[in-house]
C-alpha cells in the first residue's frame, strides 16, 4: 500500500470511529422515548375515563412535554440509523442500507403515535373544557384512539427489531465489536421481533409479550452504546465481502 492510500485508509477509519461513537451517543437519546412513556403513563394512571381526562388536563403541559419526549426519540432513531449505516457500510453497504430504512420507518411509525397521543391529549380536554360533547362519545372515541396507538406502537418495534437484527448481525460479521455484545444484540432483536408480533397476534396478553420482549435488547443497546463511545469499533482494514472476492 503507498502511502497515499494509506493516509486515505487512516481518514476512512477515523470517520468510522467517529460515526460509531456518534451512534453510541444516539443509543442513548433514544432513552427519552422511554421517559416520555413512563410521563404519559404516570399522569394517565387508571380509572374511568373522566378521572383520566381530570388528570390529563391538570397537568396539561407536562403531559405535552412527555409527547415532545416521544418525537425527540423518534428523531434519535433517525440520526442513530444513518450512524450505524455509516459505521458499517464499508462492510456491506447493501444489508447496511436495509437496516437504516427499517429504522427509519421505525421512527415514522413513532412519529405517527406521536400524532395520535396529541389527538388523545384533545379528546381528554375537550370532556372536560367543552361540556357540549357527550362524554361516553368521547371515551368511546379516547379508546379507540389508545388501541390504535398501541397497535402503532407493535409495528413500530417490529420494524426496529428486524432493522436493530441486521444491524447486529453486521457487527457480528464484521468483529467490528467484541462478538458477545454483537450476538447479544442479535438475539434480543429477534425475540423482540418475536414478541411483538406476538402482541399483535394475542392483544389480550400484550403487556406479558412486549415485557418479556423488550428487556434483552432494552438492556443490550445502552451496554452497545457505551461500548461504542468510549472504544469505537475495530477496523482491521476489512471490507465488503464483494471487495474481498476481487
Amino acid at each position: 500500500m503507498s502511502r497515499k492510500e494509506g493516509q486515505v485508509a487512516t481518514k476512512a477509519d477515523a470517520s468510522q470511529n467517529a460515526y460509531a461513537r456518534f451512534a453510541g451517543v444516539m443509543y442513548f437519546f433514544t432513552v427519552v422515548d422511554f421517559t416520555g412513556v413512563i410521563i404519559l403513563s404516570r399522569i394517565s394512571g387508571s380509572g374511568g375515563f373522566l378521572d383520566v381526562a381530570h388528570r390529563v388536563a391538570a397537568s396539561e403541559t407536562l403531559y405535552r412535554i412527555g409527547l415532545l419526549f416521544g418525537l425527540v426519540g423518534s428523531l434519535s432513531t433517525i440520526l442513530l440509523a444513518i450512524g450505524l449505516y455509516v459505521t458499517l457500510k464499508s462492510f456491506d453497504g447493501n444489508l447496511a442500507m436495509a437496516a437504516m430504512l427499517f429504522r427509519v420507518v421505525e421512527a415514522v411509525l413513532g412519529e405517527v403515535v406521536v400524532i395520535l397521543g396529541f389527538a388523545s391529549l384533545d379528546i381528554y380536554l375537550a370532556a372536560i373544557r367543552n361540556p357540549a360533547f357527550d362524554a361516553n362519545q368521547l371515551a368511546a372515541l379516547a379508546d379507540v384512539v389508545s388501541r390504535t396507538s398501541a397497535s402503532g406502537i407493535d409495528v413500530s418495534v417490529v420494524f426496529f427489531s428486524i432493522g436493530s437484527a441486521t444491524f447486529f448481525l453486521l457487527f457480528l460479521r464484521s468483529a467490528y465489536i467484541p462478538r458477545i455484545l454483537a450476538s447479544w444484540g442479535l438475539v434480543g432483536s429477534l425475540l423482540c421481533l418475536v414478541a411483538f408480533t406476538g402482541s399483535l397476534l394475542f392483544p389480550q396478553s400484550s403487556d406479558l409479550l412486549r415485557g418479556i420482549g423488550a428487556l434483552p435488547i432494552g438492556i443490550a443497546e445502552p451496554v452497545v452504546g457505551l461500548w461504542l463511545l468510549v472504544r469505537g469499533i475495530k477496523n482491521d482494514g476489512q471490507t465488503s465481502g464483494a471487495a474481498r472476492v476481487v
